[in-house]
């Protein structure tokens, strides 16, 4: 399954400019002064599957520091460590750790109503990594009645970590129908990645699951002192927040689940549905493109056509230059693009400009980007462990193990059901070389749960609109809130969504089953070029050079792979008198903030 994560191009895009606003005004005035209140770190209560507090023992309560590597200039955390036991059959046996971090409820202590847990997708995904970004998108009533709250789960980032090999520069596979030698060179090339794990990861893979990720989620809800857990789940969130559910209904206070994964443990079937998410996706872009003047690919459109024609071009002369030359973009990454920028249609203009310096210039700087954020590489070159713990959370939850041969049908059937992406779901090898899963996802009604709400997106490419309907149905306590929207998620993109459930995790009113909401009423998807949030920053930083501040000269793609700036920020002296000036003759590009 391509993964189910919340990629967000317009909320980094704020948070870039929010940074900057900060730079700005630490030249300019002082801080605001509002004290952040912290959370209760009692621990409380029993759960369902395991009792938690038999597990925390003395350990439960969370000690908050100064987070030294999570956070980014807009958003400051605090960081903690939960101790949770590998083997919940053995809860006093060898011990992993839990990374969390935390954004402190910014009201007064009286209104606070718990903590807000996040799970940002994946499976892997850096929750840690996510809550730097979150607090800008959330409501001043929920920042204030609410500490925000993420954690990176176990295998995953800053946790006890699964560690393989993961370089995937130039790694994302094509695979044409018929190719008997590509699909044998794919499969030994899975044998040999794995070989590269190292002992310790072994040992936690088939300790992974969603199962466990759920018994963990309960140990953190006693750990910050919560009677009931408050969370937003996104992508496969809402898979973790649903099996959490059914193992401990009693201990739920508001789940949110947006971006519903399928209820079912076979991942073959959710690769051969979600090929026809990205097809209505990619056509949704290409329809309003082909209908919009600000779109640039009516210079050269039809946009289907343009792919089309981009994808044989590539393929004939092996591969296209990107502005960074020890890179280049491949025909898989050039899918992969693609694909990452269907997530949001914020970034539906990029996805446009992309496309057509690539036509036009054989420039595949955009489309790269665009697929790093997709398979989590970092602004420094590297990769982070997201798809290797995509791989083995994924297979923990499945029981299945097909031989190569079965696979292979398997990844055809999937293929056979998309139009434009059936070549890179043609090269999956499954879960081919890692071990059989040994508890494998939990799927159940939630009976005696608190009521919970499903999101879904009428235009989702990874999570199709009808698995949050699916998902809904299967839960006793469900209702489904369908939003009319295109990309991937809406708790805290999409606005009209926003106060029904920020009203029922404040105060647990209940949206009614069936409840609706349109983003594309009246929807401006492509803008004038100049106009976008990115040019206003490009337009900033352009400014306070020629004023003298000396910044370097940045470009899109620059931003949207180092979507917070550090590099450029960490370099600024905000003292120097030269910017100072600069930030104040240049301010009239960054209203607002």
């Amino acid at each position: 399954m391509i993964a189910a994560r919340r990629h967000i191009v317009g909320t980094k895009v704020v948070a870039v400019i929010a940074a900057g606003a900060v730079i700005a005004s630490a030249c300019t005035s002082s801080s605001s002064g509002v004290q952040s209140e912290r959370a209760d770190q009692s621990t409380v209560s029993e759960t369902g599957d395991v009792q938690a507090d038999d597990v925390l023992g003395n350990t439960g309560t969370l000690e908050w520091s100064s987070c030294s590597d999570a956070g980014n200039t807009a958003v400051s955390l605090e960081c903690a460590t939960l101790k949770a036991p590998l083997d919940y059959d053995d809860p006093n046996g060898k011990q992993i750790n839990i990374a969390v971090a935390r954004s402190a409820a910014v009201g007064p202590a009286a209104d606070r109503v718990g903590s807000l847990v996040f799970n940002p997708g994946g499976p892997g995904g850096s929750g840690i990594d996510s809550l730097g970004f979150i607090p800008l998108t959330m409501s001043p009533e929920i920042l204030q009645r609410f500490d925000l709250v993420s954690f990176d789960p176990r295998g995953v980032g800053a946790s006890t970590a699964l560690t393989c090999d993961n370089d995937l520069d130039d790694q994302v596979t094509l695979l044409a129908d018929g190719d008997d030698i590509g699909w044998q060179e794919l499969v030994d090339d899975t044998a040999a990645q794995l070989d590269t794990c190292t002992a310790e990861t072994n040992a936690l893979a088939t300790h992974v699951g969603t199962n466990n990720a759920a018994r963990d989620l309960d140990l953190l809800r006693a750990a910050l002192g919560d009677d009931g857990l408050s969370y937003v789940g996104y992508s496969y969130g809402t898979r973790l927040g649903a099996t959490y559910a059914e193992l401990f209904p009693d201990n739920v206070r508001a789940l949110v689940l947006d971006a519903a994964v399928k209820p079912t443990r076979d991942s073959a079937e959710l690769d051969r549905e979600q090929g026809a998410g990205f097809d209505r996706a990619l056509e949704n872009f290409a329809a309003a493109c082909d209908a919009d003047t600000d779109c640039v690919l009516q210079e050269i459109g039809p946009t289907l056509e343009v792919i089309d024609a981009l994808e044989i071009e590539i393929a004939e002369v092996g591969s296209f230059p990107t502005e960074d030359p020890d890179r280049v973009l491949t025909p898989g990454e050039l899918n992969l693009g693609i694909a990452a920028a269907l997530y949001s249609k914020e970034s539906w203009p990029f996805l446009a400009s992309a496309l057509f310096t690539a036509a036009i210039e054989q420039d595949g700087s955009l489309l790269q980007v665009l697929g790093d954020s997709l398979v989590g590489r970092q602004s420094d070159g590297t990769y982070d462990n997201s798809q290797v713990a995509n791989s083995f959370i994924n297979c923990a939850d499945d029981a299945a193990r097909p031989n190569a041969d079965e696979q292979r049908i398997l990844a055809t059937e999937a293929a056979d059901m998309s139009t434009y992406f059936a070549d890179l779901l043609r090269a999956s090898t499954g879960c081919l070389g890692i071990e059989a899963a040994t508890d494998p996802l939990v799927i159940g009604p939630a009976a005696g749960s608190a009521p919970i709400v499903v999101i879904g997106n009428t235009g989702d490419p990874a999570t199709p609109y009808e698995w949050s309907r699916e998902l809904a149905d299967s839960l006793d306590a469900a209702v489904l809130y369908t939003v009319e929207a295109e990309g991937h998620t809406a708790y805290g993109i999409i606005d009209c969504v926003q106060a029904d459930i920020d009203a029922y995790l404040i105060g647990l009113t209940v949206p009614v089953d069936g409840s609706t909401c349109s983003d594309n009423t009246d929807a401006d998807f492509f803008i004038p070029e100049g106009d976008g949030e990115i040019d206003q920053l490009i337009a900033f930083f352009d400014c306070a050079r020629d004023a003298g501040a000396g910044l370097p000269d940045i470009s899109v793609a620059d931003i949207l792979s180092d979507p917070t700036l550090e590099k450029v920020l960490d370099s600024i002296d905000i003292t120097d008198p030269a910017v100072v000036m600069a930030f104040g003759v240049c301010q009239e590009f960054i209203p607002g903030l």
